[in-house]
């Protein structure tokens, strides 16, 4: 009876490393776009242009100004990083991208530790991307990411781990790297002011 359980433990174990390592590309699995305007092939940002990006959050998410900072530069840093691979536009333009964050909350290392999908992570928002002086809307998109992971890698994985996803996501789109294949024209850009 006791080497019965004793196996069976050993089992439950073993399922639970092996169900943790599949896992493991959650917290690294950068969040899908929900398209507000279509992308069009031409609002890409590419390897010649400049990006500035503004992070600013809504009144009832908890989140310092350091953090949004931090945010700020990972998706800077990210979008610098992917651009490259794109070719030279005719002529460089100057692009804002914005991120307005809608929910911003770190979870409990602690709770993801003890069972999974207690202490999540959740990082969402709506990013707009306006070429710049004329502040004309490129694209206008929402992103969600959640993070719900239990045991060792719950516990191990923080919020800036799930920033530097994020931001890869908003990379990854707004240089048309993970997008399917863009329309061919800027039919749905429009100016708006800000």
């Amino acid at each position: 009876m006791f080497v019965q359980s004793s196996e069976r433990r050993l089992r439950t174990m073993v399922l639970l490393a092996a169900l943790s390592a599949l896992g493991a590309g959650c917290a690294s699995t950068p969040p899908e776009p929900k398209f507000a305007h279509a992308m069009v092939a031409n609002s890409r940002i590419a390897a010649s242009d400049t990006v500035d990006v503004v992070v600013d959050a809504a009144d009832k998410v908890n989140v310092l100004p350091v953090e949004r900072e931090r945010v700020a530069e990972k998706i800077k840093a990210k979008i610098d990083e992917r651009k490259v691979k794109n070719a030279a536009a005719p002529s460089a333009r100057a692009v804002q991208v914005t991120l307005h964050l809608t929910r911003y909350e770190k979870g409990n290392a602690f709770a993801r530790a003890m069972l999974a999908g207690l202490g999540q992570i959740h990082l969402d928002g709506t990013v707009s991307v306006y070429q710049m002086p004329d502040h004309v809307l490129l694209e206008d998109f929402d992103l969600q990411k959640t993070f719900a992971w239990g045991g060792m890698y719950g516990a191990a994985t923080s919020m800036e781990t799930i920033e530097d996803t994020f931001a890869d996501g908003i990379a990854a789109t707004v240089t048309g790297q993970n997008a399917p294949p863009p329309q061919a024209s800027a039919t749905t850009s429009h100016k708006t002011t800000n």
